[in-house]
C-alpha cells in the first residue's frame, strides 16, 4: 500500500490501510510486529523495482479474488510474472558478482552451522562430495519452506493430507539445521490450504500445469456441483469468499472433493462467449483428451457408473443430483442458497474431477525478532543468524 504506481493511477493507499486490511482478513492472527514491518517495507521494495525498470502488467495493481480480497487494488506484478523481477535483480546481482562482492555457489548443499564465542559465525556445506566451511559475521537463512518434504510436513502438521504444489527444493533443510541448534519453530497451527490442486503424481500437484478454478466464483460461474467423498454437496458453489471455501473443504474427509458436471457444462461459455472449463487454461477438448490419462478425472455415460468409479453409493449420488436439478427447476437452492442456477446436470457423458486442498506455501516457520534475528526456544537471539522469506 502506498506505491508510486498506485499514485500514478490515482489509487489512494498506505501501509496503514494495508495493515488494517490484513488484521481484518486474518482476524488478528500472526506476528503483528513482522506484519507491520512487511507492510512498511513493501512500497519501498515495489518502488525500488519501479525505479530500476520493472515492467508492470498494464492492469496492475489490482484486487485479486483468489484470496480474501483487499479493499484497494494492491497486488503488483509484472508482464512476465516472476521473470519480470528476475530481469531487474539479475542486472544488479551481476554487478556485485563481477566486482567480487558476491561469490555464487551452485549445487552446494548446506550441512551445518558453527558457533564460536557465543556467536554463530560459520556454515559448512558440501560440494562435489567435498566439505567446506565459510566464516561470516552475518548468516542469513533464506532456504524457503518445507512443503515438499512429507516426513517433515507430517511432523509439523499431524493428520493434514499433503498434496504439494511447492517447488521440489522446499524440503525444510534450513528449518532442520536451525532447530537442531534450538531455533524456535512456530505457527504451524495457522495452516490453511489452497483449493484447486489436481494430483498429477503421488502427493504432487502443479499450479501451472493443471489447477481447478475453485478458489472463488468471481472468475468462473459454476455450471457444476461439488460433492464430498460420501456423495453429498457440502457448500454453495458460487461462494465468492476464498476463506469460506477453504474452511468448508477442510471439514470434508480427506480434504478433497469432486466437481461433478455433464457434457453441456463442459462446453458452456462465459458472458463473452468463451470456453471457461473447470481446469484453468484448458479447453473442453483437452479435458476430454485427458479423461483416460489423468487419474483424478473420470467420465461415465451414467450417474450410476460414475458413482461406481468414485467408490460412492450410486443412490446417494443420484439423490444429490436429483435434489440439485430440482433446485434449478424451482430456481431456489434450499440446501446452500446458491444463486447461480442455470443448468441441470442431465446430459451424458458425466464427469468427475477430484480436487484437493493443496499446499502452495507452508505456514509454520522459524521465529525472528523485528531485526529478523533468529530466536531460540528460550526467547534469546541466536547471535549472528538471520532469517527471511518462507523460512519464517
Amino acid at each position: 500500500g502506498g506505491t508510486k504506481l498506485q499514485r500514478r493511477k490515482g489509487i489512494e493507499d498506505s501501509p496503514e490501510a494495508h495493515f488494517r486490511d490484513i488484521m481484518r482478513i486474518n482476524c488478528g492472527a500472526g506476528d503483528k510486529i513482522l506484519i507491520k514491518k512487511a507492510v512498511d517495507e513493501a512500497p519501498h521494495t515495489i518502488d525500488w523495482l519501479d525505479d530500476n525498470g520493472f515492467e508492470f502488467a498494464p492492469e496492475a495493481p489490482r484486487i485479486i479474488y483468489g484470496h480474501v480480497p483487499y479493499t484497494a487494488p494492491r497486488t503488483h506484478y509484472g508482464v512476465h510474472n516472476g521473470y519480470s523481477i528476475l530481469s531487474v535483480l539479475e542486472k544488479e546481482w551481476n554487478k556485485y558478482v563481477e566486482r567480487g562482492h558476491i561469490k555464487l555457489l551452485l549445487n552446494a548443499e548446506l550441512h551445518s552451522i558453527e558457533k564460536h564465542n557465543n556467536k554463530f559465525d560459520a556454515v559448512t556445506y558440501k560440494l562435489l562430495d567435498q566439505e567446506y566451511s565459510i566464516s561470516a559475521d552475518h548468516i542469513i537463512f533464506a532456504t524457503g519452506g518445507y512443503g515438499s518434504d512429507v516426513s517433515y510436513f507430517n511432523k509439523k502438521h499431524k493428520n493434514i493430507p499433503l498434496i504439494s504444489a511447492c517447488y521440489p527444493t522446499a524440503t525444510g533443510d534450513g528449518h532442520r539445521i536451525l532447530e537442531a541448534n534450538n531455533a524456535h519453530f512456530r505457527m504451524a497451527d495457522l495452516h490453511l490450504p489452497s483449493l484447486g490442486g489436481i494430483e498429477l503424481s503421488p502427493g504432487r500437484a502443479d499450479f501451472n500445469q493443471a489447477w481447478a478454478m475453485v478458489l472463488t466464483s468471481i472468475y468462473r460461474r459454476p455450471t457444476d456441483i461439488y460433492i464430498n467423498a460420501e456423495g453429498h454437496r457440502f457448500m454453495n458453489e458460487d461462494e465468492v469468499d476464498a476463506d469460506v471455501r477453504e474452511r468448508a473443504v477442510m471439514k470434508q474427509p480427506g480434504w478433497f472433493f469432486y466437481v461433478i458436471f455433464d457434457d453441456r457444462a463442459l462446453h458452456a461459455t462465459n458472458e463473452k462467449g468463451e470456453e471457461n472449463p473447470i481446469i484453468i487454461g484448458w479447453n473442453a477438448d483437452k479435458i476430454k483428451k485427458h479423461v483416460n490419462s489423468l487419474d483424478d478425472l473420470h467420465q461415465a455415460d451414467s450417474i450410476e457408473k460414475l458413482a461406481t468409479k468414485l467408490d460412492i453409493n450410486p443412490k446417494v449420488l443420484e439423490t444429490t443430483l436429483s435434489t440439485f436439478n430440482q433446485a434449478v427447476d424451482h430456481q431456489k437452492d434450499i440446501q446452500f442458497h446458491r444463486a447461480y442456477l442455470t443448468n441441470k446436470i442431465i446430459d451424458p457423458p458425466f464427469y468427475a474431477l477430484k480436487v484437493h486442498a493443496s499446499v502452495l506455501v507452508t505456514f509454520g516457520g522459524i521465529k525472528v525478532n523485528e531485526k529478523l534475528q533468529i530466536i531460540d526456544d528460550e526467547g534469546k537471539v541466536m547471535n549472528g543468524l538471520y532469517g527471511c522469506g518462507e523460512l519464517l
